[in-house]
């Protein structure tokens, strides 16, 4: 019935026919070229017919990540997409086999995505990890500044896009599970996705402190990203988002949320912030991943993992040891274990460190399998801050 195989750049074109129909997504010159750029950068794999005819695919892209100091290999999927006449067949589910395995193989240790529906991908072991901040306000709401002793600039692409590759990895906020971007992803989501504009803010000395990504429509301004270093950059920058009260009539701005939040800056709470749910994620090695998470050294206590359910990871389930010893701790996938257990599925795991839920809040909703005493050295190896993401796939 299906033949799943990585795919070419001899495939774009079917590639391309496909992310057309199944999300009308209009072939301009523009979107070719991104898709092309992307295509080249990513592991492509498809489900092709007794014909050799494309019938479903999906395109993993794949980055580096910066998760609280430990980097991972990630792999961001995307365009996963069925012609009407081969879907549920079962195509996507071999595909999604052969992309974790293949993924495992790489040293991949992370997987990113946005749903079109969250209960589809449980199914493959994501989970809600990331999160938006979502500020939809009327300009003359949008609370200003005072004034800062810097300049703001607005730049061009080229002349902007140095300075945005000098200041992303330098935000802390872009170090909680953030991708570390490459100079063609940069080009993908900027200059070729929309018609953006680029502000970049100096400090008294002329060094470059922050920007803002973004789109002036009629009556609308949309802010893409906005980085700041410090506090001065931040209000030089906001003060001029301000300034556009009187040129449009509402201000729109998303960024990844990790609890934190704006309205403490206006006169009056904005009616319309909201926080909405976005990408889902996964470990897709276990033992890979607690091997490179240097907050691993921190355990007090030996424990043990049990992973349950990874149906599509099969190599994560079962008992993973963490010995606490006078060189460190060990990490070893045993049979058996006479150690304090925790008992959890691959997404429970996945939100547990990535910093997305506490130990006590998926106790408390009997989400995991887990003693007090053994919480507690659970809690000494897990983030303690929740994560970011500024990028989508």
């Amino acid at each position: 019935m299906s033949d799943v195989k990585e795919m070419t750049l001899a495939d774009v074109d079917q590639m391309m026919a496909l992310v057309h129909y199944a999300f009308q997504w209009e072939l301009s010159e523009k979107n070719r070229q991104r898709f092309q750029m992307l295509a080249e950068n990513s592991w492509n794999f498809g489900s092709f017919d007794d014909k050799g005819q494309l019938a479903s695919q999906v395109m993993a892209t794949p980055f580096s990540v910066d998760l609280f100091g430990d980097t991972h290999l990630m792999v961001g999927v995307g365009f996963v997409a069925s012609y009407p006449e081969y879907r549920s067949q079962g195509r996507i589910d071999q595909i999604m086999t052969q992309l974790l395995a293949t993924a495992r193989e790489r040293g991949a240790n992370l997987s990113y995505l946005a749903p079109f529906s969250y209960p589809f991908y449980r199914r493959y072991g994501y989970e809600l990890i990331f999160e938006r901040a979502v500020y939809d306000v009327p300009a003359n709401q949008w609370p200003d500044s005072a004034k800062v002793p810097g300049t703001l600039r607005r730049l061009d692409w080229q002349e902007a896009k140095p300075i945005i590759s000098e200041l992303f990895p330098k935000a802390q906020r872009h170090h909680q599970g953030g991708v570390q971007r490459d100079s063609w992803w940069l080009d993908f989501k900027f200059p070729l996705r929309k018609d953006y504009q680029y502000a970049i803010y100096y400090d008294a000395n002329g060094n470059p402190q922050g920007y803002l990504v973004y789109l002036l429509q009629p009556g609308l301004m949309t802010i893409a990203e906005w980085t700041w270093l410090s506090g001065e950059a931040f209000r030089g920058l906001n003060r001029f988002v301000a300034s556009h009260s009187g040129s449009v009539a509402r201000i729109f701005y998303e960024m990844g949320y990790d609890g934190k939040n704006l309205q403490f800056l206006t006169q009056v709470p904005l009616q319309d912030f909201r926080v909405r749910p976005e990408m889902m994620a996964r470990v897709v090695d276990v033992a890979s991943f607690l091997k490179d998470t240097k907050k691993v050294a921190d355990l007090p206590a030996s424990l043990a993992l049990e992973i349950v359910e990874d149906r599509y990871a099969p190599w994560n389930n079962g008992l993973f040891e963490l010995q606490k010893g006078e060189q460190g701790v060990t990490i070893a996938k045993v049979a058996t274990t006479q150690l304090p257990k925790v008992s959890l599925t691959i997404q429970r795991f996945s939100q547990l460190f990535m910093g997305y839920l506490t130990p006590e809040t998926l106790a408390f909703h009997d989400l995991i399998e887990v003693d007090k005493k053994t919480l507690k050295s659970l809690k000494a190896i897990l983030p303690d801050q929740k994560p970011i993401l500024e990028d989508y796939f």
